[in-house]
């Protein structure tokens, strides 16, 4: 077993590209360009590039998704074949995996775990790989998942080593990634350095983080104020249609958990009442020419108000559901209820292993009075959750916590056999 274990801990990387290359011929993948965003963005961004910076970009959502497929789109947009453009970017998501899962061992190495720990995470983390699944696609995902991998390996490495500037400048890039890739966890950003300029870290240091930090956002910002051609009413309406149906994901069927995308024969009760409130909201807008968002905003606010036994029941039940990752393909197909609910339960027994444990490892190192390490990612989990109990709680908001869960279980397990240890001495 010894072997085993030492073998599976000194080749994580390799491991998790095999099991990349195993998932690019599985049969269940992602929508090869989800909702088209990025593969549509990018290549508009590759021909404002060689236009002269002429002419605009879909941007629906974050600008630095398309800066990150822009690498691999561009060494072979000569072909202009949608098919090549594919298979480009999950080589480059499935490279930028492993260099993920890299600087997550080397966050373990700084950490000084032993090697049990380490091969339980990257069992736990290849159980159910939805990194890997993630990676077959032309997402955001992989880039965050690399952004808050590079984020806990520097935070970590300020944490023993104040004096290099180098790795405040890494913190401060991954932060970039993380919300260039990822919009909704820019408030994480802003926590973040409120509670960066409290630590004890040399004001020279702090100075070069925030900086740093606000030099490149602003940067992105410019940028994507000079190229996006998104029209403003379309996220208008998206943020809409979000906070609209948070009031009714799990309202009147609390345990029907199946992400519900349309009428496709397994939409909920909640789902068509959601979509009759949305019409009965425009037609009051239309009717006394109201502004949509705000009365939204007005009605949602109103809703949680007057139900708060309901809304406590829901963000309960959402906090498991936005990290339970249901197949919602395997789940609407026509395989049998043992196949689909065996398999959903055997996930989401991985998904909690890891919540329950990173839960733990949180109150260990706060005993430990090692807060300083623990603070960021509690808040990352903190506003990652938050978003999804006031928007929409699909699972891949709250995907970019993963190697944090990761971390947290490794952290939760050395400590378990290091006491193990001490006790049998």
């Amino acid at each position: 077993m010894k072997k085993i274990i030492d073998f599976v801990v000194k080749y994580p990387v390799w491991i998790t590209a095999l099991v990349c290359f195993v998932f690019y011929f599985l049969p269940f993948k992602p929508k090869p360009f989800g909702d088209g965003e990025y593969h549509e963005g990018t290549i508009q961004l590759i021909e404002y590039i060689l236009n002269g910076f002429k002419g605009n970009v879909r941007i629906d959502k974050g600008l630095f998704s398309l800066f990150y497929y822009l690498t691999p789109y561009s060494l072979v947009y000569v072909f202009h074949n949608d098919t090549i453009f594919y298979l480009s970017g999950i080589v480059f998501n499935s490279l930028a995996t492993c260099l993920a899962v890299k600087y997550l061992f080397a966050a373990f190495d700084l950490m000084g775990f032993s090697n049990k720990p380490k091969f339980w995470a990257i069992i736990l983390l290849n159980l159910f790989p939805i990194h890997a699944y993630y990676a077959m696609g032309i997402l955001a995902e992989s880039a965050a998942f690399f952004a808050v991998s590079l984020f806990l390996y520097a935070w970590v490495k300020i944490c023993f080593d104040f004096k290099s500037v180098k790795y405040f400048l890494i913190l401060a890039f991954s932060l970039v990634i993380l919300a260039g890739t990822r919009p909704n966890l820019l408030p994480f950003l802003i926590l973040f350095s409120v509670y960066f300029l409290t630590t004890k870290f040399e004001w020279k240091n702090k100075i070069i983080f925030i900086s740093s930090l606000s030099l490149m956002m602003i940067l992105l910002g410019v940028v994507e104020t000079k190229i996006n051609n998104t029209d403003g009413a379309f996220k208008k309406d998206i943020f809409r249609k979000h906070i609209l149906w948070s009031r009714f994901e799990l309202r009147g069927e609390p345990f029907n958990w199946l992400p519900q995308h349309g009428k496709d024969g397994f939409e909920s009760s909640d789902y068509i009442n959601n979509l009759a409130k949305r019409d009965e909201l425009d037609s009051i807008c239309d009717a006394n020419k109201l502004d949509k968002t705000d009365y939204y905003i007005q009605w949602v606010i109103n809703d949680i108000v007057d139900n708060p036994g309901l809304t406590l029941r829901q963000y309960g039940l959402k906090f498991f559901q936005s990290q339970s990752f249901i197949i919602s393909p395997l789940m609407k197909s026509n395989k049998s209820n043992l196949v689909k609910w065996g398999i959903h339960i055997f996930i989401n027994t991985i998904n909690y292993i890891l919540i329950f444990f990173s839960i733990a490892a949180i109150v260990v190192l706060i005993k430990q009075k090692k807060s300083q390490i623990v603070i960021p990612f509690i808040l990352l989990w903190s506003w990652s959750l938050l978003y999804v109990f006031i928007f929409h709680s699909e699972q891949r908001y709250v995907f970019p916590v993963r190697p944090v869960l990761v971390f947290l279980f490794a952290f939760y397990l050395n400590y378990y056999f290091e006491n193990r240890k001490t006790q049998n001495r």
